[in-house]
């Protein structure tokens, strides 16, 4: 099998797949572009592409100096190494007003446009100009804070006019990269489906997608790679982390359609913290758990169990909360959250300590997946989403207890009392079995 023939753009070549991001740049029904690739699929040839492109169309469009056109990597160290000489080897000399400064990795053009390279590790030492166009290179390794704080705000000062007279706003980016679990690198990526975002586009190409390596290659590699491995480096699959607390759980696997019906008795886990209770609504069906529903960023007890009330008014429900909020209450001192839950005239299940963080964490894993192969805990992830986010993300620390600082830990805390109450760890005495994530 050959490789596909490039298609030039000048200085720089293009391979088809390379070449449909690239045409869809610099139009406003894709100012944000998502490009999710294999390794080796042509990163940086396109990068070089988009570079020089953005350099011409700022001096033909008008656009202010002051709005600078950035290549963008998690780190400086990453940028010099990975790009700088690519940049200098994409922007003819004949642009250039002086030499290429080294140190800042900064080329001035004699339009008096600026190209930098630059490091996002330390993203608030770069606030200060507009951007016209960045290109954000290996984006789920990035802070998404360098985006959401900085890049952003200054994408949006950007105004130019094009030859035809229409006036634009706003800057434009391009995020390129291969994904590292179910990060911002997915969100963004979804952001520009169809349906979603309407100034978003986004791509997803595997390694042979790219033209660049030979197939033989890619099945070398698939026999050496275990099968995780594989599928996120070269098909640019997005799997979950190596570290990830929850890690059988599997959106698709997992996932149910069912709703809650009419009148059914709910069983809801709960988490208690000020400002950030969390809830996550089951029933049970067949003797096995579906989550159905979810609360999160609630204020405290009161309002949790107003929320509930007004949600579901017509159910008997039992919660399943943190054994902690007897002590004392998420609103005061003066009641125990437990009671106040009994006197709005919930059932509660708790035991009087709560179970090790160890033994929930295993009878979760072992619901969401076991040896058997059976998905026995299935998750509505439209009704779901943020648990099903938290699940996704939450890690281990490097002491290996479950990261409690990124905020993916209130979500799975509370339906983790539910399931180690109901479905605890033990010697497996037959019953119900549920294959293959089937509702």
């Amino acid at each position: 099998m050959s490789l596909p023939a490039r298609i030039s753009d000048g200085l720089v070549a293009l391979t088809p797949k390379q070449a449909n991001i690239y045409c869809w740049g610099f139009q406003p029904e894709a100012r944000f572009r998502d490009a999710v690739c294999g390794r080796r699929f042509g990163k940086t040839f396109l990068g070089k592409a988009e570079m020089r492109r953005a350099a011409k169309l700022a001096a033909a469009w008008n656009v202010s100096v002051e709005d600078e056109i950035w290549y963008a990597a998690p780190t400086q160290k990453q940028a010099r190494r990975v790009f700088w000489r690519r940049l200098k080897q994409a922007i003819p000399k004949s642009w250039l007003a002086t030499k290429p400064n080294e140190t800042d990795m900064l080329i001035t053009l004699k339009s008096g446009h600026l190209l930098r390279c630059v490091g996002l590790e330390n993203y608030d030492d770069l606030r200060g100009s507009g951007l016209f166009f960045i290109l954000v290179d290996e984006w789920a390794d990035c802070k998404y804070a360098a985006w959401e704080e900085v890049i952003r705000p200054m994408l949006s000062t950007c105004t130019y006019t094009l030859p035809s007279g229409e006036v634009r706003k706003g800057g434009h980016a391009l995020r390129i990269g291969t994904p590292k679990g179910f990060n911002h690198c997915y969100d963004t990526f979804q952001d520009g489906k169809p349906g979603h975002e309407p100034d978003h586009r986004s791509w997803l190409y595997t390694s042979l997608d790219g033209g660049n390596v030979p197939p033989e290659e890619i099945e070398a590699a698939r026999r050496k790679m275990d099968p995780r491995t594989f599928r996120q480096e070269y098909e640019a699959s997005f799997e979950n982390y190596q570290g990830v607390v929850y890690y059988t759980f599997n959106r698709e696997a997992n996932r149910t359609s069912e709703t809650i019906k009419r009148g059914e008795a709910l069983h809801i886990g709960m988490d208690f913290n000020v400002m950030k209770m969390a809830a996550v609504v089951h029933v049970i069906r067949d003797d096995l758990p579906l989550a159905l529903s979810e609360f999160s960023e609630v204020r405290d007890t009161p309002e949790m169990i107003e929320k509930i009330k007004l949600r579901f008014p017509d159910h008997s429900i039992a919660i399943y909360p943190d054994a902690s909020g007897q002590n004392t209450s998420s609103k005061s001192a003066s009641e125990s959250d437990l009671s106040l839950l009994k006197k709005a005239g919930f059932t509660v299940v708790v035991d009087s300590t709560n179970p090790a963080v160890k033994d929930r964490v295993n009878a979760m894993c072992a619901m969401f997946a076991n040896t058997y192969g059976e998905h026995r805990y299935l998750v509505n992830v439209d009704q779901c989403p943020k648990y099903t986010q938290c699940l996704e993300r939450q890690i281990y620390t490097d002491k290996g207890e479950p990261d409690k600082k990124a905020g993916y830990d209130h979500l799975v805390d509370a339906p983790g009392y539910f399931i180690a109450k109901r479905y605890p760890i033990k010697t497996r005495t037959g019953g119900t079995r549920r294959i293959g994530g089937l509702a």
